[in-house]
């Protein structure tokens, strides 16, 4: 069911779609659909679940890829590989529109967790990015690459580019990169190896 909405959504934009297209587009019940799910949003939400566990596990695989070191390229590369799928954006827009959905939980907790335990193991240094420094560069990726995905076409037309140059996305990835990178290993931002932040 959930692969079923996902395509539907991808299809139709969120708003063009409903408990009733989804059971029929898998073949069941409306009554079925509703039992799972209870109502629209719920099943949003659930289909966005699935899609951040996914995002997860391609972060989860760049850190193991990169012995445990979660570089500011691998990131991006994952999170602007995700936001590629404009389907995926719309569905997160929609669902941040929808304050109702409770989308709070959707592991950004363990994202990070994932990456201070991949700092930790890895560098050589007396000092690491604190938590508070971690999370930090996590919401300035993503606050700058979700924006980015949503308003690059209209952005990057008014300043007389083309949205269609994959040299624009790049720049602007690599840019990015290289400003999380810095602020992530500024003195400000680093403590003693052994202190316990959580």
């Amino acid at each position: 069911m959930l692969a079923a909405a996902a395509a539907l959504i991808a299809e139709r934009g969120p708003d063009g779609v409903g408990l009733r297209q989804v059971a029929e587009a898998v073949g069941v019940t409306h009554g079925l659909v509703t039992h799972y799910f209870g109502t629209y949003g719920a099943l949003v939400r659930e289909v966005l679940r699935r899609e951040n566990a996914l995002l997860r596990e391609r972060v989860r695989d760049r850190i193991r890829a990169e012995a445990g070191l979660p570089t500011a390229k691998g990131m991006m590369s994952v999170l602007f590989d995700t936001l590629a799928d404009e389907r995926y954006v719309r569905l997160w827009a929609w669902a941040e529109l929808h304050a109702d959905l409770g989308m709070a939980d959707l592991g950004l907790r363990e994202l990070v967790d994932a990456m201070d335990q991949g700092i930790r193991a890895v560098l050589p240094w007396e000092e690491v990015p604190g938590r508070d420094r971690i999370e930090a560069v996590v919401l300035l990726g993503l606050s700058a690459a979700y924006g980015y995905a949503l308003g690059h076409r209209s952005w990057l037309s008014g300043l007389g580019h083309d949205p269609a140059d994959p040299g624009r996305d790049a720049a602007f990835r690599s840019g990015l990169t290289a400003v999380l990178a810095g602020h992530m290993t500024e003195a400000s931002g680093l403590v003693p190896r052994d202190k316990e932040e959580r």
